[in-house]
């Protein structure tokens, strides 16, 4: 019995440079708004060009934060939930209904 194995080369390298320069750009984007809503709630306010990519990556940082723990808080409701159902089941059963 022969087994043929395909060898296929991925671009890992490609792939990886594809991610990294989408989320410099989303960064870069997302800065520049930041900026942009600092300008018109603080007019006075002069935020020099290369801190636009920091503040980016903060904001998309914070946001993957605040993320995960709106997920985090949901999963627990959802166990809490699956309990309280089985507990429910339980106690039908119980009492034979």
């Amino acid at each position: 019995m022969k087994v043929w194995i395909a060898d296929i080369d991925i671009p890992w390298k490609d792939i990886l440079s594809a991610i990294l320069t989408f989320l410099y750009s989303i960064a870069h984007y997302v800065g520049m708004l930041v900026v942009y809503l600092l300008g018109r709630v603080l007019p006075t306010a002069k935020v020099p060009v290369d801190l636009i990519d920091p503040i980016g990556y903060l904001a998309l940082l914070t946001a993957f934060l605040i993320l995960v723990q709106v997920a985090r808080k949901l999963a627990w409701i959802l166990v809490l939930i699956g309990w309280i159902l089985i507990l429910v089941r339980i106690f039908i059963s119980l009492f034979g209904f």
